[in-house]
């Protein structure tokens, strides 16, 4: 684990349209290179929209961990699952 959970977590669910994330995952060295994987709970209507709130995520991610690559898994509002780890705001 190169980055807490909980800090990635906590940059995801500021953005708005994020409804949570879990399975987050990260490798690397910091300043260096970091690899996040995670999967984002988007309250969006299409896919665009969905897409423009996953950008928003690594941009925010790539500002504070740079350099990152980030791959992010998409679920639906309405997703559960008992993997997730951190409350909803």
């Amino acid at each position: 684990m190169a980055i807490a959970p909980e800090a990635i977590h906590a940059i995801a669910i500021s953005v708005s349209g994020v409804v949570n994330c879990h399975d987050i995952a990260s490798r690397g060295v910091l300043g260096r290179q970091v690899f996040i994987e995670m999967h984002l709970i988007v309250n969006a209507p299409d896919v665009e929209t969905a897409h423009g709130i996953t950008e928003e995520v690594e941009r925010r991610l790539e500002e504070r961990f740079q350099p990152v690559r980030i791959l992010i898994h998409v679920e639906p509002p309405a997703y559960k699952s008992e993997k997730i780890s951190f409350e909803s705001r």
